[in-house]
């Protein structure tokens, strides 16, 4: 009797449910996803990253490295320009460039890029080599003519973006206007292919290009907004806005999921310039007994050098970090660490060989926030170290991946420092930390 009542019941409540079924919303559409490649790459990025750095090597590695250095400058200094054409010059440039005797390789792709022959496959290569040796040298000028008469006579490709990125990098800060012209000149490059890309009536590539040496359409996209970056940070606001416009237009109406989600990324990253600096907020301070400091700095321009405690090289570049408060062209500054805690910390060193677990230990009293992991998605994170910059007044002015060297005194950070103080001088009539909370500036720092 029991059970014929239960059979009744659900008979009778059971189309009621299927009423409520009927009129529930769909369920979400699933959330896109990177492509298994895409994926798989970025879960190698720790691994990539630290294999990068050669500080990272074993001392067998970096002594072979070494010996390698040495004998490639030997092998370079027994050969002369003048005795080689065609090919063997760029050769000869790889040979100088790999024993770093850098006026042998501009010697070398200079009498390749000037020479009579009337078919120079490896003039691409002639072009990069020669801009990487000018910068090494520090002939900007002339890393800088050689950057716009490559764009001038060789095919945009995946090797003319890394070297006017390269350019770029170095001229960015302490050559602001020379980038900014670069980039405009390089623009329209950016675009064109943006554009071939959304062509559905695209031609193929042609024999002479490999697809290796084709750049993907978020990489494009994000070469592009170096520009726009470079806009906000001289202050040329309407450009930057008509960069961006420029490059959504030429963006295909459909993307890939690897595409679309990684410019989504880039646009939250450049998102942060001209804004206030995001709330963070920390877990702790490593500098022993003292509160937790005021983000942004007041009237200062404030550096933060954010990365995971998995990058060895950060850990090691944070163990060097310099006094909380100096100045640099007479810009007041503060620069603090930013720890993003991945793995539970431990609480005494785990190993002899370097330990994520160990970051907080190796950096005590250092001047670095911990923070948890999720700082790096809120920021954009794409590379490490990753540089966020705020003028006085304590907007963001910077946010770009920058070389664990950058915090040495008059390279990255202390030109952009410089840079940003000069483009975004403080308004306010109060200029200074009043003299009872400010602490010395660091001798060696002004520039």
């Amino acid at each position: 009797m029991k059970s014929a009542l239960k059979f009744l019941l659900i008979a009778l409540i059971a189309p009621s449910c299927l009423s409520l079924n009927a009129q529930s919303p769909n369920p979400p559409s699933p959330q896109p996803q990177l492509s298994p490649k895409a994926a798989y790459d970025q879960a190698m990025q720790p691994l990539t990253t630290t294999r990068a750095q050669v500080s990272n090597w074993s001392d067998a590695e970096i002594a072979a490295l070494k010996v390698t250095i040495a004998r490639a400058a030997d092998a370079c200094a027994a050969r002369h320009p003048a005795d080689l054409d065609g090919d063997a010059l760029i050769d000869l440039a790889k040979l100088c460039a790999l024993g770093q005797t850098w006026n042998a390789v501009v010697e070398a792709t200079t009498r390749y890029i000037q020479s009579d022959s009337p078919a120079k496959p490896l003039l691409a290569d002639a072009y990069a080599a020669q801009i990487d040796a000018n910068l090494h040298l520090k002939n900007e000028p002339a890393a800088l003519s050689g950057a716009r008469t490559m764009l001038a006579i060789v095919p945009y490709d995946e090797l003319a973006a890394e070297t006017i990125d390269e350019a770029l990098a170095y001229m960015q800060f302490a050559h602001t206007a020379d980038a900014l012209s670069l980039a405009a000149l390089r623009q329209p490059l950016i675009l064109t292919r943006l554009k071939a890309a959304a062509s559905p009536s695209a031609p193929a590539p042609s024999e002479a290009s490999s697809a290796a040496s084709a750049q993907c359409i978020h990489t494009l996209y994000n070469d592009g907004l170096a520009l726009a970056a470079l806009d906000q940070l001289a202050g040329r606001l309407q450009a930057a806005v008509e960069t961006i416009a420029s490059l959504d237009a030429a963006l295909p109406p459909a993307l890939p999921s690897d595409d679309s989600l990684m410019i989504a990324t880039a646009r939250r990253r450049y998102a942060l310039l001209g804004h206030p600096l995001p709330a963070l907020r920390p877990l702790s301070y490593l500098r022993s007994n003292e509160p937790l400091p005021q983000l942004p700095a007041r009237n200062a321009i404030t550096a933060l050098l954010v990365f995971p405690d998995w990058c060895a090289q950060c850990v090691r570049m944070g163990q060097r970090f310099p006094e909380t408060v100096f100045t640099v062209a007479g810009h007041e500054a503060y620069l603090y660490g930013v720890l993003a805690e991945t793995v539970p910390p431990a609480k005494a060193p785990l190993a002899e060989g370097f330990d994520p677990a160990d970051s907080s230990l190796l950096l005590n009293g250092t001047p670095t926030i911990v923070l948890t992991p999720s700082v790096l998605d809120r920021l954009a994170v794409d590379a490490v170290p990753f540089l966020l910059l705020t003028d006085a007044t304590g907007t963001v002015r910077v946010a770009q991946s920058i070389d664990p060297s950058a915090i040495q005194p008059g390279n990255t950070v202390d030109t952009a420092i410089a840079c940003v103080g000069a483009h975004w001088p403080l308004q306010t009539a109060n200029r200074r930390i009043t003299a009872s909370t400010k602490k010395p500036s660091v001798p060696g720092r002004a520039r």
